[in-house]
């Protein structure tokens, strides 16, 4: 099968892609950032041989992720050489050139596998940024909750409010804080 095939080569290129590395170790994101980035190689992985990709459909999907996932925006262009990088080698993979493809991997940098670790493949990966996805709610209206909640985490709430700037949603504003 195809997806066996080139679901290690994924792990490899995303293994050697900083960005994603940094996203991770530095908490971007969600906790659990190394479980959402293997789950993002198999996702990635049955992508690209499920559909017809091209280098620039592979980096917006990469872009959207790293975005949504991790919460991080990669102005390095990573996202498209590793895309370009992906297209490239399932090109050479369904051509079956490995011989090639064997060289050009082997030529990639050496790099510490921290994605190595296996998951459980039972869990199938879910599409990203679907908000008809909940599966915690019950069906039942607890908006009352949610309100009363919100009300009471607002009266407990004693320290001033921040200054109003131009930051954009899921953004946090880092300040130094003065000594006295």
């Amino acid at each position: 099968m195809l997806y066996d095939d080139f679901k290690p080569i994924v792990d490899l290129v995303f293994n050697n892609w900083t960005a994603l590395q940094l996203a991770v170790e530095h908490g971007m994101g969600a906790p659990g950032g190394e479980k959402t980035a293997q789950l993002m190689c198999v996702y990635v992985a049955r992508y690209c041989v499920e559909n017809v990709v091209d280098r620039d459909d592979l980096t917006e999907l990469l872009e959207d992720l790293m975005d949504e996932e991790f919460e991080t925006v990669c102005h390095d262009n990573s996202p498209k050489e590793v895309a370009s990088l992906l297209v490239f080698y399932l090109g050479l993979l369904k051509e079956g050139r490995h011989e090639e493809l064997r060289n050009h991997i082997e030529s990639m940098p050496k790099c510490q596998k921290w994605l190595s670790e296996p998951i459980h493949e039972s869990i199938p990966p879910q599409c990203h940024g679907n908000p008809d996805d909940d599966t915690t709610s019950s069906g039942e209206d607890n908006s009352d909750e949610e309100s009363e909640a919100a009300t009471s985490a607002a009266a407990s709430h004693n320290e001033p409010e921040p200054m109003d700037e131009d930051v954009e949603p899921g953004w946090t504003m880092v300040r130094s804080r003065r000594r006295k």
